[in-house]
């Protein structure tokens, strides 16, 4: 078979593993019935691979390892009752397969009907997820809130950023984890199903991936949202700015911490950013003639943010910014 079919595979499936095996075999890839599979018991990743008929499970790490070490493009697979062999010109691996599968996966259940997503759905999701909370003592804030009646959310307590979707999604309201978000937007699924206690989604090309979702009330943010005050624009090089910000930000691009701080003052904002090996600041002239503030923020947030809307309104302790179908407001610090 191609050695890049069955690499791709993995790359896909790989977010499913565990980091530790707390279950076993949460740390390999499962084949089985034409799939690779990974479950870490928050997630499970399936992913087709055609021609590959193997029945059992492999240890990640070296399997991935040494397929992107061999050079050739064409790889023969063996199997015997206990390990599986690969050749590759002179290269011969073998592996030792676990041919009985004992992750779990009854617990995700069956799927049911497939149903389509909105077109708006992901990067809905992708916005919301930068707004969630990564304290676990508050589990429902580290969560996004997709509402069956046709809108997603995300917030930490501090900042709310809310999308409209133009109809309802097609399954129950469900909160997800914006860690496991994180994955899922980089998927682009197509396809939803819900079930008992876990999520699914399909991809165009069949993969499917299913979450643990939590089950309980969000807190209501409709008034929260409500923000009237004065209007200010911010300048049209801010995105400039901020890619240069982001250069001294967390250069791990999964964050979904704050990377940056925005202060203003009498016609003056500043974008300050640091890291371990150094810092990071630039001012701009904007009309900004209300009291000196401060906040963080995910810059690539900011920066989808202001690509459609340069406007926002303070109301002296939260700042609003409005596009097309979404709003979004953050606390901001007064400088006493």
């Amino acid at each position: 078979m191609k050695k890049q079919d069955l690499l791709n595979a993995l790359e896909i499936v790989r977010p499913g593993l565990a980091n530790k095996e707390v279950i076993e075999q949460s740390t390999s890839f499962a084949f089985m019935e034409g799939r690779i599979v990974t479950y870490n018991d928050e997630i499970s990743i399936s992913h087709p691979v055609e021609g590959l008929e193997i029945m059992g499970a492999i240890q990640a790490t070296e399997l991935y390892l040494i397929l992107k070490k061999i050079k050739q493009d064409e790889i023969e697979v063996s199997i015997t009752d206990s390990e599986i062999q690969f050749t590759a010109g002179r290269v011969k691996v073998g592996l030792t397969l676990q041919q009985e599968i004992k992750l779990p996966l009854e617990e995700i259940g069956a799927i049911t009907k497939w149903k389509t997503l909105p077109e708006e759905f992901v990067p809905a999701m992708k916005m919301a997820m930068y707004s969630c909370s990564s304290d676990n003592a508050q589990p429902l804030l580290t969560c996004v809130h997709v509402d069956e009646s046709g809108f997603i959310e995300g917030s930490d307590g501090y900042r709310v950023m809310k999308t409209t979707l133009p109809k309802k999604m097609p399954v129950p309201t469900f909160l997800i984890p914006a860690t496991v978000v994180n994955d899922l937007v980089k998927l682009n699924p197509i396809k939803v199903s819900s079930g008992k206690g876990w999520i699914h989604f399909k991809t165009k090309l069949e993969t499917v991936m299913s979450c643990r979702v939590y089950e309980e009330n969000y807190p209501n943010t409709t008034e929260l949202l409500k923000v009237e005050g004065v209007h200010f624009s911010f300048p049209r090089t801010i995105n400039e700015i901020l890619d240069r910000a982001s250069v001294f930000g967390k250069q791990d691009s999964t964050s979904l911490s704050d990377d940056i701080t925005i202060c203003m003052e009498k016609n003056r904002i500043k974008i300050s950013s640091k890291s371990e090996t150094g810092w990071f600041k630039e001012e701009a002239n904007i009309k900004y003639a209300e009291e000196k503030m401060e906040f963080n923020i995910v810059p690539s947030l900011l920066k989808n943010i202001l690509a459609t809307v340069l406007t926002c309104t303070f109301n002296g302790r939260i700042l609003k910014f409005v596009g097309e179908n979404w709003e979004f407001i953050t606390l901001v610090k007064i400088n006493e």
